[in-house]
């Protein structure tokens, strides 16, 4: 199975499992009501996905890189998720981060009426999960994530 799909593989496994309470982090906590993702529109530099809450059994996939939670520009998406759901940074769990190559420069995040390179583009992709909700942020490589409200598919995962 290619990379792509095993990256599909695991972010459904968040899903269902998210449902259960489980969570990649292997925190544990217990499992809020259901919400709506937040509806913010995304903004240049800033793209997400939505995730749920943290619990007590990993699911199964790559493993998160250590101390990925604390990178600032990981931090600042989890700040931004945490505001869009009104909820604590505490309470937004990373479901999933993974290197990609974004088909355009769009990140994976076209705007309507915007224009992009046709270049691929190194890059990263980090979900991140409240509740049943998942917030999908994209990233050059290194760069500062930003939230994106509609993904589009447009990535390889490498």
């Amino acid at each position: 199975m290619d990379m792509h799909l095993r990256l599909l593989a695991a972010l459904a496994a968040v899903v269902v499992l998210g449902a259960c309470g489980l969570t990649s982090e292997g925190e544990s906590s217990p499992t809020p009501a259901p919400r709506a993702p937040g509806t913010g529109t995304s903004s240049a530099g800033d793209v997400s996905a939505s995730v749920a809450p943290s619990s007590s059994v990993p699911v199964a996939g790559p493993a998160l890189p250590a101390g990925l939670r604390d990178e600032p520009r990981v931090a600042a998406a989890i700040e931004d998720t945490a505001g869009r759901e009104g909820v604590s940074a505490a309470e937004v769990v990373i479901a999933a981060w993974s290197p990609v190559t974004w088909s355009d420069g769009s990140l994976g995040c076209p705007q309507k009426g915007q224009s992009y390179t046709q270049a691929t583009v190194d890059g990263e992709l980090l979900i991140l999960r409240v509740a049943m909700g998942l917030f999908q942020y994209h990233a050059r490589t290194g760069g500062p994530y930003a939230y994106c409200a509609d993904p589009s598919a447009g990535y390889t995962v490498g």
